[in-house]
């Protein structure tokens, strides 16, 4: 009995150790920007690529709002564009860069730890894409 007293509070041990290692650790984003021409599943993550009319600015202007409107997601910068989206139990997060050039709306999510994402990025990525429209 007592071992297994001793084990479950490792455990918890563990959990707990992970859970604040993962929300304090740094986030890393990797560089994408012009590596894609369509759509594309990663391991880890996903990348949608549109074509899009009107003005830059009113397009990252939309962007942002969906994306801060999204739970659990907050700005990482501005230039590029960079959001980090946190798993609701542990925090694991996730990096969803957008870029916005010469007529192309590039959305690039990826996991930083790990190396499976469950599908994910592409879900919120095509949320996000849904939620604006046509382009």
């Amino acid at each position: 009995m007592k071992i297994l007293i001793i084990g479950a509070a490792v455990v918890l041990l563990l959990v707990v150790a992970l859970s604040v290692y993962v929300r304090t650790a740094p986030v890393t984003p990797r560089a994408v920007q012009g590596q894609y021409q369509a759509d594309t599943d990663l391991a880890g993550g996903y990348v949608a690529v549109r074509t899009y009319q009107g003005e830059a600015s009113d397009l990252i202007a939309r962007v942002t709002q969906i994306a801060q409107a999204t739970p659990r997601t907050q700005i990482l910068s501005t230039d590029p564009l960079r959001f980090v989206t946190r798993s609701r139990v542990i925090g694991f997060p996730d990096i969803t860069q957008v870029f916005v050039q010469d007529g192309v709306l590039t959305v690039h999510a990826h996991l930083v730890f790990g190396a499976a994402d469950l599908g994910v990025n592409k879900a919120r990525v095509l949320a996000w894409l849904d939620q604006l429209g046509p382009l």
